[in-house]
């Protein structure tokens, strides 16, 4: 069976700190490939800076030559708000494969309050990526928070459920957290961020995106 990596996020704008995520995930997990679902409106977060549209373009230029990542527009041709419990039901009519879904540390910790969270527990697997400042404590508060008993190994580096439900925790080989609203504002200064590949700053400058 194949093994799919899903990474859901605005990408706005997508960094090398997403790059560098699912090169991990994928090497470590033994991920067949990669799809990068851009969010059309997600139903959290205000609304992007770039369009959707611009945030797809940017994600082509970023991913151009990676064999095993490739982008999925689903969301935009759902209906809005973007809940990811109805992206993963949708994908699982189209794709064949067990889903590993890429979460941040941040997330695990608001999981529980996601819409119908419970279900996503069924459709999916998890990939944890740490986030500085957010202690394995607190990721074992969380998984407590979620309906179970989720079990984790010795190492506390996989939590799992009886009915195959499955929580892996993958340690950020970045020292630094990259964020987006970080580089929104250094663009808005005048700068190139150094946390954009090359092929992304061209696309950023020549349509002026974030700038004042």
């Amino acid at each position: 069976m194949e093994r799919i990596g899903l990474f859901g996020g605005t990408f706005d704008p997508v960094h090398t700190g997403h790059l560098a995520i699912a090169e991990q995930a994928a090497d470590e997990l033994r991920l067949d490939q990669v799809l990068f679902i851009p969010a059309a409106d997600p139903p959290h977060k205000r609304k992007t800076w770039a369009s959707y549209g611009q945030r797809v373009a940017m994600l082509e230029a970023a991913l151009a030559g990676c064999a095993r990542f490739s982008i999925s527009l689903i969301e935009a041709e759902l209906p809005a708000p973007s809940y990811t419990v109805d992206t993963l039901r949708e994908l699982r009519q189209r794709l064949a494969g067990q889903f590993y879904f890429l979460l941040g540390a941040d997330s695990l910790l608001e999981l529980h309050l996601w819409h119908r969270f419970q279900d996503l527990l069924k459709l999916t697997k998890f990939i944890v990526i740490s986030r500085p400042g957010i202690p394995l404590a607190a990721m074992r508060q969380a998984m407590e928070r979620l309906p179970g008993p989720f079990l984790p190994d010795a190492a506390e580096m996989r939590w799992q459920r009886a009915d195959g439900a499955e929580f892996v925790l993958l340690v950020n080989r970045l020292k630094e957290d990259i964020s987006s609203s970080a580089i929104r504002e250094q663009i808005r200064r005048g700068n190139e961020p150094v946390e954009l590949n090359e092929h992304v700053r061209e696309h950023v400058a020549k349509n002026s995106l974030y700038s004042l």
